[in-house]
């Protein structure tokens, strides 16, 4: 069985929000938004997405702020795999700056610029949810 195509190079896409509601069994149900703003000062969701057509979430990390959020991303986003390279990261890791270089080549943004990647077909007017569980069970 072959897997369903990636919607571009990275195997990976993320996203970032503080329109969420957390519950006591560690579970998130986050609002998907094609614009919206992000609160500096509630605590921020990071959400990586399998980088396919219904973008199927495959990790949920919580942070108290979005700047420590936004920290967490510079950090990973650039060691991304990538379609291209057989799955794996760039290397050398590319520095935060060639990563937004190469993003941007691209015609792509950053979860840090605000990239709000939805499954196809969503209709971001409707304001639809998802239901999201914390990986790590905590």
């Amino acid at each position: 069985m072959d897997s369903e195509p990636y919607r571009d190079d990275r195997m990976y896409v993320l996203r970032l929000t503080s329109d969420f509601e957390k519950h006591d069994d560690h579970s998130f149900v986050a609002t998907i938004k094609a614009d919206h703003e992000i609160d500096f000062s509630k605590p921020t969701l990071l959400i990586t997405y399998e980088n396919t057509s219904q973008l199927p979430s495959v990790r949920v990390d919580e942070f108290t702020s979005r700047w420590d959020a936004l920290a967490y991303v510079k950090k990973i986003e650039p060691t991304c795999p990538r379609v291209s390279l057989g799955g794996r990261p760039a290397h050398p890791t590319p520095t935060w700056s060639q990563h937004l270089a190469w993003l941007h080549a691209k015609g792509l943004k950053s979860a840090a610029e605000g990239d709000t990647p939805l499954p196809e077909g969503t209709d971001p007017k409707l304001n639809p949810r998802e239901f999201l569980i914390r990986g790590d069970g905590a």
